[in-house]
């Protein structure tokens, strides 16, 4: 119905502005990484940064690897979600005290979320990195697990620790949330990453994996298909930055003095800086050129 629809426009005109939170950066994850200990016993914020650059790597949703306000249908991440295997691609048990070193490879089960698949796997390889590794942060993150948790049993939240033999904690979102404003707030803000610190929260660990791999020129395709995402929707997440971050369109806009001789100009000059050398690909596709950054995807 018009007059329905005239409403729901109506109500739109008026609401304020949606708040997108901004992707974190990996300047922003080594940062947070300075604020972690080099102890393996119990300690809630150490294990909070191990979960959150482990969840990074998967484009996590908060609630897939803390205990969020509002349960909903997805299933927090547990130690039977998660297998390590080596470079031979055999299977390494949680207990082997050499699970880091040995792990190449690591997957999480995402047993139900919330586009309705279940039992959905992701698999991600080791990067060489000190401390940015998928496979290193997890694995960190079990062996805590099995070292503080009594009795741990297959179906132990990941996001659980124990502090104390009488006291038992989780990383809940409120804390990765916090920790998170923490870093960008202690060193340095906006001057440093681009962004306040309360411009980022829990969906920037999600978007910022994507940002990641938008800009390393990953297809839609295959960033969809690492974060679970039913459709290309999550673009518009991201967009706004890798707008402001990697273009410089004002140089390009005063090219032509009248619109009606463009066909007969080049650009650019072969000589000049801006001119590509070689055909450059964007986001995974070799038939566009110009500009820099697809709008419409």
């Amino acid at each position: 119905m018009p007059s329905i629809r005239a409403l729901l426009q109506a109500c739109d005109n008026i609401s304020p502005p949606e708040k997108k939170q901004k992707a974190v950066t990996v300047k922003l994850l080594r940062k947070l990484w300075r604020l972690a200990s080099s102890r393996l016993r119990a300690n809630l914020h150490d294990h909070a940064i191990d979960l959150i650059i482990g969840a990074f790597f998967f484009a996590m949703r908060s609630c897939e690897y803390t205990i969020t306000k509002l349960p909903g249908k997805t299933k927090v991440m547990r130690l039977k979600s998660v297998r390590f295997r080596d470079r031979s691609m055999r299977t390494i048990r949680h207990s082997d005290p050499d699970l880091a070193r040995r792990a190449e490879f690591v997957s999480v089960t995402f047993e139900d979320q919330k586009n309705g698949e279940k039992m959905d796997v992701r698999t991600q390889r080791k990067t060489g990195h000190p401390y940015l590794c998928p496979c290193l942060r997890l694995a960190r993150a079990v062996q805590r697990v099995l070292l503080t948790v009594p009795s741990p049993s297959p179906d132990t939240p990941l996001c659980d620790i124990r502090l104390s033999p009488n006291s038992t904690s989780i990383v809940t979102s409120e804390l990765t949330k916090n920790l998170l404003r923490f870093t960008c707030r202690t060193f340095g803000g906006m001057k440093t990453f681009g962004f306040h610190p309360h411009e980022i929260g829990n969906k920037s660990i999600r978007s910022g994996a994507a940002m990641a791999l938008f800009l390393n020129n990953h297809s839609t395709p295959r960033i969809m298909l690492l974060g679970r995402w039913s459709s290309d929707a999550f673009l518009a997440y991201i967009r706004p930055q890798v707008l402001e971050w990697t273009n410089n369109m004002s140089s390009d806009m005063i090219n032509f003095d009248s619109f009606l001789d463009a066909a007969f100009y080049d650009i650019a000059a072969p000589s000049d800086p801006r001119s590509p050398k070689h055909p450059r690909t964007l986001n995974g596709r070799s038939d566009i050129m110009l500009p820099r950054f697809n709008m419409h995807y």
